[in-house]
């Protein structure tokens, strides 16, 4: 998982007003690092508000996506961080400490990223230790001490 997410693919501590200020900043990671076109962030943002908030896929984790043809250029994961959350207005869901942006080529080539995410996912724990973490070099040291588990 080390390899798709990378320190300059991380923010710490950052405070989104707002679902969507949170999609839009952890989509700009993507974009800054060449992942994606510009408008793959307005359509992270059309899908949850045409779909809800299916993003949400544990408590205090967000995933933020569109669909390839949206412009994914190369398949990645960011992730924004969030000491105090955000709300998303999903009770048993917030606050949202952890925000992730993926993009993906295809329907398959994000599997295996998403895969090595399980893990993080589902330990609240750790979900509180990368949102404390002040740094992206401490963020990718708690992601690979949780793949190697």
């Amino acid at each position: 998982m080390t390899t798709i997410v990378d320190k300059h693919m991380i923010r710490t501590h950052l405070q989104p007003k707002d679902w969507k200020e949170a999609a839009k900043l952890s989509g700009e990671l993507l974009l800054e690092n060449d992942y994606i076109e510009k408008q793959y962030i307005d359509k992270m943002i059309e899908t949850v508000e045409e779909y809800g908030m299916y993003i949400l896929v544990a408590p205090g984790v967000a995933f933020f996506h569109a669909r390839p043809e949206h412009g994914a250029k190369k398949t990645g994961l960011s992730l924004v961080t969030s000491k105090e959350g955000v709300e998303f207005g999903v009770e048993d869901k917030d606050p949202v400490k952890l925000m992730f942006a993926m993009s993906a080529t295809d329907k398959n080539s994000h599997l295996e990223l998403l895969s090595g995410l399980s893990k993080v996912l589902q330990d609240a724990k750790t979900i509180d230790k990368l949102a404390q973490a002040t740094t992206s070099e401490t963020v990718v040291e708690i992601l690979k001490s949780k793949g190697q588990e």
